[in-house]
């Protein structure tokens, strides 16, 4: 009775430990060990210095009320509902040959 718990616990730490040393080898080939550990000593003293610095509040944003009827009339466009080639941003039309 405890043999398939006992392979699936096995079963299970085998994969958590290749998962962990995927990971470990992804991030070292990234960058080395050191290179780490100055990214992480730098991360670490910029959220403390944010921490210390306390910064101006941002103002708050007041919500609106509207219904759904109101803000389809309000915002809504005639048309078809799928965009054209046309009204995307940055399309050049092509022309010649090239375009089967």
């Amino acid at each position: 009775m405890l043999q398939p718990a006992f392979f699936i616990f096995v079963t299970l730490t085998v994969i958590l430990a290749l998962a962990i040393g995927v990971l470990v080898v992804l991030l070292v080939t990234r960058r080395s060990v050191s290179d780490w550990q100055l990214h992480i000593e730098r991360t670490s003293r910029e959220w403390k210095r944010s921490e210390a610095s306390e910064e101006e509040p941002l103002p708050q944003v007041q919500p609106r009320n509207s219904s759904l009827e109101t803000m389809i009339l309000k915002e809504a466009r005639e048309g078809s509902a799928y965009l054209r080639a046309d009204e995307l941003p940055r399309f050049d039309q092509s022309t010649g040959s090239d375009v089967k």
